[in-house]
């Protein structure tokens, strides 16, 4: 009888956890298109890149924030056999706050090139508002609020040659180098130090971050900040 019971056990187990559908990484079914950047217990960074007529494979999406850095047509299949044409362009920001599954073509001319953020985990604690120093705020000219919501807010971020923000705060954010250059980071204790950001460069922060930005090359310098409002800062 004992035996039996095991048995029993066992075939509801497996039924259990061959029910459940598998994730399928973008980056695992279609490595030819999607890079990864970055990788972390918070958020997984996928640079996207669709030459024309080309197409992935049906593949998943955690929670994600995107920005079309370079636009085109795009059809996008659902696993129920919908299907959707659009135009997407260049600059276009969005964010879906469910997980998804679907497949993507290019069906223009041109190579499509997109910036995709997912947020691998969610906490509700950090859904509570923190008074922070806003760079939009104090410094319109530099910051530009691409989209908000409850879930994220995305910046483009602009400096010129020689140009310089105001003192301010960031909660945890994720961020990405459209063009780079020399920057000059200011703490709030005065220390100062100078970075080489490339093109391309990308980084994550989980802390609260106070500081002043100044662009110290001869190039104009461009980012894309995405600010996670369900991720909590850790505490120094």
């Amino acid at each position: 009888m004992k035996n039996i019971l095991i048995s029993m056990v066992l075939l509801i187990v497996i039924s259990c956890s061959g029910s459940k559908e598998t994730f399928l990484h973008p980056e695992v079914v279609s490595p030819e298109i999607y890079k990864v950047l970055l990788d972390n217990e918070d958020v997984k960074v996928l640079e996207v890149t669709f030459d024309a007529g080309q197409g992935d494979k049906m593949h998943d999406h955690d929670p994600m924030t995107f920005h079309v850095l370079q636009g085109g047509k795009a059809r996008v299949t659902m696993p129920d056999g919908t299907v959707n044409e659009r135009q997407v362009p260049t600059g276009f920001t969005g964010h879906n706050s469910e997980s998804q599954r679907h497949r993507i073509t290019n069906i223009g001319d041109d190579q499509i090139k997109i910036l995709l953020i997912e947020r691998k985990r969610s906490e509700s604690s950090a859904e509570k508002k923190q008074e922070l120093i806003l760079p939009e705020e104090v410094s319109p000219e530099v910051y530009k609020v691409l989209l908000e919501n409850d879930d994220v807010k995305v910046l483009e971020v602009t400096f010129a040659p020689g140009q310089s923000d105001l003192m301010h705060e960031h909660g945890v954010l994720t961020y990405y180098g459209i063009k780079g250059g020399k920057l000059q980071n200011t703490l709030p204790d005065g220390t100062v130090r100078e970075m080489e950001a490339p093109d391309g460069f990308v980084g994550h922060g989980d802390k609260i971050v106070k500081h002043q930005m100044k662009n110290v090359g001869t190039d104009t310098a461009r980012f894309i900040l995405v600010e996670h409002k369900k991720l909590l800062p850790v505490s120094e």
